[in-house]
Protein backbone atom coordinates (compact mmCIF):
# COMPACT_ATOMS: atom_id res chain seq x y z
CA UNK A 1 0.00 0.00 0.00
CA UNK A 2 0.76 3.64 -0.34
CA UNK A 3 0.55 6.00 2.41
CA UNK A 4 -0.01 8.85 0.16
CA UNK A 5 -2.09 7.43 -2.26
CA UNK A 6 -4.68 6.48 0.50
CA UNK A 7 -4.18 9.94 1.77
CA UNK A 8 -4.95 11.19 -1.45
CA UNK A 9 -7.89 9.11 -1.72
CA UNK A 10 -9.46 9.97 1.16
CA UNK A 11 -9.09 13.75 0.17
CA UNK A 12 -10.76 13.16 -2.85
CA UNK A 13 -13.45 10.78 -2.09
CA UNK A 14 -14.44 12.69 1.66
CA UNK A 15 -16.91 15.08 -0.30
CA UNK A 16 -18.77 11.79 -1.45
CA UNK A 17 -18.47 10.15 1.78
CA UNK A 18 -20.00 13.51 3.79
CA UNK A 19 -22.94 13.59 1.27
CA UNK A 20 -24.14 10.13 1.24
CA UNK A 21 -23.59 9.75 5.43
CA UNK A 22 -25.66 12.93 5.57
CA UNK A 23 -27.99 12.05 3.78
CA UNK A 24 -28.52 8.58 5.43
CA UNK A 25 -28.43 9.46 8.71
CA UNK A 26 -30.39 12.68 8.18
CA UNK A 27 -33.41 10.20 6.87
CA UNK A 28 -32.91 7.85 9.31
CA UNK A 29 -32.94 10.30 12.12
CA UNK A 30 -36.28 12.32 10.62
CA UNK A 31 -38.06 9.09 10.55
CA UNK A 32 -37.42 7.63 13.94
CA UNK A 33 -38.51 11.40 14.71
CA UNK A 34 -41.77 10.49 13.64
CA UNK A 35 -42.50 7.73 15.81
CA UNK A 36 -44.12 9.79 18.79
CA UNK A 37 -46.03 11.19 16.53
CA UNK A 38 -47.16 7.99 15.64
CA UNK A 39 -47.15 6.01 18.73
CA UNK A 40 -50.99 6.45 19.66
CA UNK A 41 -52.16 5.85 16.39
CA UNK A 42 -49.57 2.50 15.55
CA UNK A 43 -52.41 0.08 16.15
CA UNK A 44 -54.48 1.81 13.50
CA UNK A 45 -51.84 2.04 11.19
CA UNK A 46 -50.46 -1.80 11.80
CA UNK A 47 -54.07 -2.73 11.09
CA UNK A 48 -54.26 -0.79 7.91
CA UNK A 49 -51.20 -2.57 6.52
CA UNK A 50 -53.00 -6.03 8.02
CA UNK A 51 -55.00 -5.37 4.95
CA UNK A 52 -52.65 -5.17 2.14
CA UNK A 53 -52.39 -8.56 0.26
CA UNK A 54 -49.89 -11.14 1.81
CA UNK A 55 -48.10 -11.42 -1.43
CA UNK A 56 -47.42 -6.97 -0.90
CA UNK A 57 -46.62 -7.85 3.21
CA UNK A 58 -43.82 -10.22 1.54
CA UNK A 59 -42.28 -8.00 -0.92
CA UNK A 60 -42.20 -5.52 1.15
CA UNK A 61 -40.68 -7.77 4.40
CA UNK A 62 -43.51 -6.47 6.73
CA UNK A 63 -45.38 -8.50 9.34
CA UNK A 64 -48.39 -7.95 11.40
CA UNK A 65 -46.97 -7.14 14.61
CA UNK A 66 -43.86 -5.65 13.03
CA UNK A 67 -44.62 -2.40 14.71
CA UNK A 68 -45.61 -3.28 17.98
CA UNK A 69 -42.05 -2.51 18.91
CA UNK A 70 -39.02 0.32 18.07
CA UNK A 71 -37.03 -2.14 16.49
CA UNK A 72 -39.90 -3.57 14.61
CA UNK A 73 -40.70 0.13 13.37
CA UNK A 74 -36.73 0.75 12.69
CA UNK A 75 -36.80 -2.54 11.04
CA UNK A 76 -39.35 -1.11 8.68
CA UNK A 77 -36.96 1.68 7.12
CA UNK A 78 -33.70 0.31 7.70
CA UNK A 79 -34.41 -1.61 4.59
CA UNK A 80 -34.40 0.99 2.14
CA UNK A 81 -31.63 3.49 4.46
CA UNK A 82 -29.06 1.16 4.42
CA UNK A 83 -29.16 -2.09 2.14
CA UNK A 84 -30.73 0.18 -0.33
CA UNK A 85 -29.62 2.88 -0.15
CA UNK A 86 -26.09 2.00 1.99
CA UNK A 87 -25.48 -0.48 -1.06
CA UNK A 88 -26.50 2.45 -4.01
CA UNK A 89 -23.35 4.78 -2.22
CA UNK A 90 -21.05 1.53 -2.17
CA UNK A 91 -21.38 0.81 -5.54
CA UNK A 92 -20.98 4.10 -6.56
CA UNK A 93 -17.89 4.88 -4.69
CA UNK A 94 -16.28 1.06 -5.84
CA UNK A 95 -16.73 1.83 -9.48
CA UNK A 96 -15.97 5.33 -9.04
CA UNK A 97 -12.10 5.29 -6.93
CA UNK A 98 -10.66 2.85 -9.46
CA UNK A 99 -11.89 4.97 -12.55
CA UNK A 100 -10.91 8.60 -11.20
CA UNK A 101 -7.36 8.27 -13.11
CA UNK A 102 -8.37 7.57 -16.70
CA UNK A 103 -11.79 10.05 -16.53
CA UNK A 104 -9.37 12.68 -15.05
CA UNK A 105 -6.55 11.80 -17.10
CA UNK A 106 -4.19 11.67 -14.10
CA UNK A 107 -3.49 7.31 -14.73
CA UNK A 108 -0.20 8.30 -16.51
CA UNK A 109 0.83 10.48 -14.02
CA UNK A 110 0.10 7.55 -11.13
CA UNK A 111 1.45 4.42 -13.07
CA UNK A 112 4.94 6.65 -13.53
CA UNK A 113 5.19 6.57 -9.97
CA UNK A 114 7.15 4.07 -8.05
CA UNK A 115 4.31 2.06 -7.47
CA UNK A 116 3.43 -1.32 -8.31
CA UNK A 117 0.00 -2.15 -9.30
CA UNK A 118 -0.73 -4.13 -6.72
CA UNK A 119 -0.24 -0.68 -4.24
CA UNK A 120 -2.44 1.18 -6.28
CA UNK A 121 -5.50 -1.23 -5.99
CA UNK A 122 -4.37 -2.11 -2.28
CA UNK A 123 -4.69 1.28 -1.49
CA UNK A 124 -7.92 2.60 -3.14
CA UNK A 125 -9.39 -1.19 -1.81
CA UNK A 126 -8.87 0.38 1.77
CA UNK A 127 -10.11 3.84 1.23
CA UNK A 128 -13.21 1.88 -0.27
CA UNK A 129 -13.97 0.22 2.33
CA UNK A 130 -12.74 2.60 5.01
CA UNK A 131 -15.46 4.48 4.08
CA UNK A 132 -18.22 2.37 3.73
CA UNK A 133 -17.42 0.87 7.13
CA UNK A 134 -17.60 4.63 8.69
CA UNK A 135 -20.83 5.07 7.07
CA UNK A 136 -22.35 2.15 8.24
CA UNK A 137 -21.00 3.04 12.06
CA UNK A 138 -22.25 6.37 12.17
CA UNK A 139 -25.84 4.38 10.57
CA UNK A 140 -25.67 2.37 13.56
CA UNK A 141 -24.88 5.02 15.87
CA UNK A 142 -27.92 7.67 14.55
CA UNK A 143 -30.16 4.29 14.80
CA UNK A 144 -28.77 3.00 17.86
CA UNK A 145 -29.26 6.37 19.94
CA UNK A 146 -32.85 6.82 18.33
CA UNK A 147 -33.90 3.87 19.24
CA UNK A 148 -32.54 4.14 22.80
CA UNK A 149 -34.00 7.59 23.49
CA UNK A 150 -37.46 6.27 22.33
CA UNK A 151 -37.65 3.30 24.25
CA UNK A 152 -35.63 4.63 27.52
CA UNK A 153 -33.21 2.22 26.47
CA UNK A 154 -35.44 -0.78 26.32
CA UNK A 155 -33.84 -2.04 23.18
CA UNK A 156 -31.59 -5.15 22.36
CA UNK A 157 -28.43 -3.84 21.45
CA UNK A 158 -27.28 -6.88 20.34
CA UNK A 159 -29.95 -7.77 17.68
CA UNK A 160 -29.06 -4.09 16.22
CA UNK A 161 -25.55 -5.14 16.09
CA UNK A 162 -26.64 -8.41 14.13
CA UNK A 163 -28.35 -6.46 11.55
CA UNK A 164 -26.12 -2.97 11.10
CA UNK A 165 -23.51 -5.94 10.56
CA UNK A 166 -25.40 -7.64 7.90
CA UNK A 167 -25.79 -4.30 6.05
CA UNK A 168 -22.43 -3.05 6.58
CA UNK A 169 -21.74 -6.76 4.63
CA UNK A 170 -24.05 -6.38 1.72
CA UNK A 171 -23.11 -2.65 1.29
CA UNK A 172 -19.14 -3.83 1.47
CA UNK A 173 -20.08 -6.82 -1.16
CA UNK A 174 -21.75 -3.95 -3.85
CA UNK A 175 -18.67 -2.20 -3.28
CA UNK A 176 -15.84 -4.35 -4.24
CA UNK A 177 -18.53 -5.52 -6.90
CA UNK A 178 -18.37 -2.06 -8.65
CA UNK A 179 -14.43 -1.91 -8.00
CA UNK A 180 -14.62 -5.06 -9.78
CA UNK A 181 -17.11 -3.89 -12.91
CA UNK A 182 -14.96 -1.24 -13.30
CA UNK A 183 -11.56 -3.51 -13.27
CA UNK A 184 -13.17 -5.34 -16.20
CA UNK A 185 -14.06 -1.97 -18.28
CA UNK A 186 -11.98 -0.67 -20.58
CA UNK A 187 -13.17 2.47 -20.61
CA UNK A 188 -14.96 2.68 -17.08
CA UNK A 189 -16.92 6.18 -18.19
CA UNK A 190 -20.10 5.27 -17.73
CA UNK A 191 -20.02 2.77 -15.35
CA UNK A 192 -21.11 4.59 -11.72
CA UNK A 193 -24.56 4.70 -13.42
CA UNK A 194 -24.73 1.13 -14.69
CA UNK A 195 -23.69 0.55 -10.91
CA UNK A 196 -26.12 2.14 -9.54
CA UNK A 197 -29.09 0.82 -12.05
CA UNK A 198 -27.34 -3.04 -10.91
CA UNK A 199 -28.69 -2.24 -7.20
CA UNK A 200 -31.72 -0.85 -7.44
CA UNK A 201 -32.41 -3.55 -10.16
CA UNK A 202 -31.49 -6.26 -8.11
CA UNK A 203 -33.54 -5.17 -5.54
CA UNK A 204 -36.54 -4.59 -7.13
CA UNK A 205 -35.87 -8.32 -8.61
CA UNK A 206 -35.76 -9.48 -4.70
CA UNK A 207 -39.23 -7.76 -4.12
CA UNK A 208 -40.96 -9.27 -7.45
CA UNK A 209 -40.03 -12.87 -6.47
CA UNK A 210 -40.83 -12.44 -2.84
CA UNK A 211 -44.18 -12.78 -4.39
CA UNK A 212 -44.26 -15.46 -6.12
CA UNK A 213 -44.25 -19.21 -4.14
CA UNK A 214 -43.05 -21.19 -7.62
CA UNK A 215 -39.87 -18.56 -7.96
CA UNK A 216 -38.23 -17.98 -4.72
CA UNK A 217 -35.28 -20.14 -5.32
CA UNK A 218 -34.04 -17.39 -7.48
CA UNK A 219 -33.78 -15.06 -4.17
CA UNK A 220 -30.47 -17.09 -3.81
CA UNK A 221 -29.05 -15.19 -6.98
CA UNK A 222 -29.76 -12.14 -5.04
CA UNK A 223 -27.05 -10.55 -2.67
CA UNK A 224 -30.43 -9.11 -0.25
CA UNK A 225 -31.71 -12.63 -0.01
CA UNK A 226 -28.37 -12.96 2.25
CA UNK A 227 -30.02 -10.38 4.67
CA UNK A 228 -31.17 -11.77 8.06
CA UNK A 229 -34.17 -9.35 8.82
CA UNK A 230 -35.80 -11.84 11.73
CA UNK A 231 -34.78 -9.05 14.36
CA UNK A 232 -37.94 -9.61 16.16
CA UNK A 233 -37.67 -12.96 16.74
CA UNK A 234 -36.25 -14.89 19.70
CA UNK A 235 -32.46 -16.03 20.02
CA UNK A 236 -31.34 -13.41 16.65
CA UNK A 237 -27.94 -13.75 16.17
CA UNK A 238 -25.33 -14.08 13.32
CA UNK A 239 -25.63 -17.22 11.27
CA UNK A 240 -22.72 -18.24 9.86
CA UNK A 241 -23.53 -19.61 6.45
CA UNK A 242 -24.46 -15.93 5.93
CA UNK A 243 -21.37 -14.83 6.87
CA UNK A 244 -19.67 -17.39 4.61
CA UNK A 245 -21.85 -16.01 1.75
CA UNK A 246 -20.85 -12.24 2.40
CA UNK A 247 -17.35 -12.38 3.08
CA UNK A 248 -16.29 -15.25 0.54
CA UNK A 249 -18.49 -13.69 -2.38
CA UNK A 250 -16.49 -10.54 -1.33
CA UNK A 251 -13.08 -12.02 -1.02
CA UNK A 252 -13.67 -13.52 -4.44
CA UNK A 253 -14.06 -10.49 -5.92
CA UNK A 254 -11.36 -8.54 -4.70
CA UNK A 255 -8.70 -11.66 -5.14
CA UNK A 256 -10.16 -11.41 -9.11
CA UNK A 257 -9.64 -7.61 -9.06
CA UNK A 258 -6.05 -8.03 -8.26
CA UNK A 259 -5.57 -10.72 -10.89
CA UNK A 260 -7.18 -8.91 -13.38
CA UNK A 261 -5.95 -5.20 -12.67
CA UNK A 262 -2.16 -6.71 -13.22
CA UNK A 263 -3.05 -7.69 -16.63
CA UNK A 264 -5.52 -4.40 -17.34
CA UNK A 265 -4.41 -2.17 -20.27
CA UNK A 266 -4.66 1.67 -18.51
CA UNK A 267 -6.17 4.04 -20.77
CA UNK A 268 -4.16 7.86 -20.53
Amino acid sequence: MSKNLILKEMKRNLKDFLTGSLIIISLLLMTMGMYSSMEENMALISELYSKMPKFLLEAINFRQDQWTSILGFYLTYFVYYIPLMGSVFSIYLGTKILSNEEQNKTAEFLLSRPLTREQIISSKLLVLSFYILVINILAFLAGMISCGIISDWEINIHSLIVLHTYGFLLCLFFGVLGFFITVLMKRAKAIIGTGIILVMGLYFFDMIIRISNNFKFLLYLTPFKYLDLRILTQNYDFEVWRLIVFIGSSGILIFLSFMFYRRKDILI
